[in-house]
């Protein structure tokens, strides 16, 4: 890549070598299937040319305050208190500071001061919810530097396609002067090289033998041929294809029959099958289960949420009469991990919160010390505080009896390490005011990963 081109991420990650030190990548919003393997790859290969990586540096910035516009605006209309067109008016209004200098994240900084060290590498994505972003502005000029060969410092800086960077003009020079690695949409002409390039990375494990599976591939060009979809999208059907349709890499004999049974929205049933069970079969059947409330019954992520939550009571409670097991402490696990994990559902993918949730809880089961691990109890602790909700919503309601039904579980056990809890049940209930008939208590959302 020593002269500006565009190529699409699968291209990229398959360069032997990078020869030039600035990259963009633009990728689709909700998908960047592969935007963690191009930022090892623009890494691994400043590690090889002996450039240190760097965070994004500070500057101080100044900007206009909160409510500022509004207030010279006011102070300009002739009928607001001393506005211009009153000759009371105090003409040292005019002078308020209607701005502040603040330390802001800055891309031009980074990429134009020179490092006493050796030269560097940035890596910045702009679409992670998570890091404080530069303004417009200072991303401008720093686009500005790269596309004149100005900047010291190299910078590989990952985009949404939505963000109004996009829209610049400097951003269209500096993709002039360094090329683009793109996000491609998949179609018919794509969907093999999308398909191969998931398949080593796939989250149910290396799936690169389907690469010349036949019937497998056919199965999948019958769903592109639908319409165009992201990568992620088309690695989501890849997923489903192998938990719903295949086992042992090969296809199920009694497809037809298979597909009746998935219809079946037994949700209860389904996630005892999967919690008690833990094998590929049950986790199957609860993943295409989930699956299709969202995109068969059109349920939206809270909702799913609230259903899972009330199958998880009717676990817990020990509803269901078929089952005459001794109940399982594990049961407690995943009330637990499903609570703490309601932020994944409500602002995330309901199908791919559901695949973490349920790979956290196989790992934990297969750990008898949880209860009284620093992850255990740091997960239930939080559902000993009591809120009141005065108009509680279905999901909020639903999350209250989940809790009390953990709580209830929790009281009943003994050893497991949850000794701890009873502790602090004792002290909770010491401290909590009496129950009124008018009031909904509610958890506080407990947050573990």
């Amino acid at each position: 890549m020593s002269t500006p081109v565009m190529m699409t991420d699968i291209e990229f990650v398959q360069l032997p070598e990078l020869t030039q030190k600035n990259h963009l990548y633009l990728y689709r919003e909700n998908s960047a299937l592969l935007r963690a393997t191009v930022r090892a790859k623009v890494i691994r290969q400043a590690e090889l040319d002996g450039r240190k990586l760097k965070d994004v540096s500070t500057s101080s910035q100044r900007v206009v305050k909160p409510g500022a516009l509004a207030l010279q605006s006011q102070a300009r209309e002739p009928s607001s208190p001393g506005g211009d067109g009153r000759p009371d008016s105090d003409k040292s209004d005019a002078s308020v500071e209607l701005s502040e200098n603040v330390v802001l994240p800055s891309l031009h900084v980074t990429v134009a001061e020179a490092s006493l060290l050796s030269d560097t590498l940035t890596v910045h994505d702009l679409g992670d919810k998570t890091l404080r972003h530069p303004p417009l502005d200072d991303i401008e000029t720093a686009l500005d530097l790269i596309a004149r060969d100005a900047a010291l410092q190299s910078l590989c800086l990952l985009v949404p396609g939505t963000h109004e960077v996009v829209k610049t003009d400097a951003w269209r020079a500096a993709v002039g002067t360094v090329g683009l690695i793109e996000e491609p949409m998949v179609s018919l002409d794509s969907y093999l090289p999308v398909a191969r390039s998931y398949f080593p990375q796939s989250r149910l494990g290396n799936l690169s033998h389907l690469s010349g599976n036949r019937r497998f591939l056919t199965r999948l060009r019958k769903f592109v041929e639908q319409g165009t979809c992201t990568p992620f999208e088309l690695s989501r059907q890849i997923d489903l294809i192998v938990l719903g349709e295949m086992e042992g890499g090969e296809f199920r004999f009694n497809e037809e029959t298979e597909t009746k049974r998935r219809r079946r929205w037994v949700l209860p049933e389904t996630l005892r099958r999967f919690l008690d069970d833990r094998d590929g079969a049950s986790f199957s059947a609860l993943m295409q289960l989930v699956d299709g409330l969202h995109h068969n019954r059109m349920l939206d992520p809270s909702e799913i949420l609230t259903r899972l939550y009330r199958a998880t009571t009717a676990t817990l409670e020990s509803r269901d009469r078929r089952y005459r097991r001794v109940e399982d402490p594990m049961h407690c696990v995943w009330a637990a991990l499903l609570l703490a994990n309601e932020h994944r559902f409500l602002n995330g993918n309901a199908f791919v919160s559901m695949d973490y949730l349920c790979q956290k809880y196989s790992r934990v089961a297969g750990a008898p010390a949880w209860f009284s691990s620093g992850d255990g109890w740091q997960a239930i602790a939080p559902l000993l505080e009591i809120n009141t909700v005065k108009e509680p919503s279905r999901l909020d309601n639903a999350r209250l009896e989940v809790q009390r039904a953990l709580r209830a579980r929790l009281e009943a056990m003994t050893g497991n390490g949850v000794d701890w809890f009873h502790c602090l049940t004792s002290l909770a209930r010491s401290g909590e005011a009496p129950d009124s008939s008018n009031e909904e208590p509610l958890m506080a959302d407990a947050e573990s990963d």
